[in-house]
């Protein structure tokens, strides 16, 4: 099916994503490039794991008062950007944020490894520190010692709702298959780009 024929972008993603998934090799498939505007003016981008596709929106989880998460509370206006090397595919979605409820955030802070959730509750994400050996030895004896652990208040997650979808399909030739999904107030306007 051409991508202009759908008239769901998110749902179109989600067939592109199980697609790679499929074809895929990587051990993180939902990997993605997050952008934000810096504090300092500067744009930001680093990359993040898609936890889930919950149609409006898009989850990505992690620490509000890292430096992605300050920022998002600055600048509620983000960038996603996914390129997919075995399908050859390429989408960037538009949005704004907001915070997901406290119990999705428990949910997805159990869902993580247990490694993860350690870093989570020992690390202060991105502050500078002087004695990274000293993380070290309290990061072995929180996973050697096995004990549960509670998240964080600080661990969340963000919904984005998309407002400016563009899909790609990478052509040898460089004649691209672009096209632009708008969100309007009657729906989705869908735009054919040109290569």
């Amino acid at each position: 099916m051409n991508i202009a024929e759908h008239s769901d972008p998110l749902n179109l993603f989600a067939i592109w994503m199980h697609q790679q998934v499929a074809a895929t090799k990587n051990s993180h498939p939902s990997a993605c490039v997050l952008s934000t505007q810096g504090l300092d003016g500067f744009p930001n981008a680093r990359n993040v794991s898609l936890k889930s596709i919950e149609s409006p929106y898009l989850i990505i989880t992690g620490s509000t008062v890292s430096r992605k998460g300050k920022e998002i509370n600055a600048h509620p206006k983000v960038a996603l950007t996914f390129w997919w090397e075995e399908t050859k595919r390429q989408v960037r979605i538009q949005g704004t944020t907001s915070i997901i409820s406290e119990e999705d955030a428990h949910f997805f802070f159990n869902d993580r490894n247990y490694a993860s959730k350690v870093v989570s509750t020992i690390s202060k994400q991105g502050v500078p520190t002087k004695d990274v050996e000293s993380l070290r030895v309290r990061f072995r004896e929180s996973v050697k010692n096995q004990k549960p652990i509670e998240k964080p208040t600080h661990w969340s997650g963000w919904k984005i709702k998309p407002h400016r979808i563009e899909f790609l399909e990478f052509n040898a030739s460089r004649f691209h298959n672009r096209v632009l999904y708008t969100l309007s107030e009657e729906g989705w306007d869908i735009t054919q780009l040109q290569p």
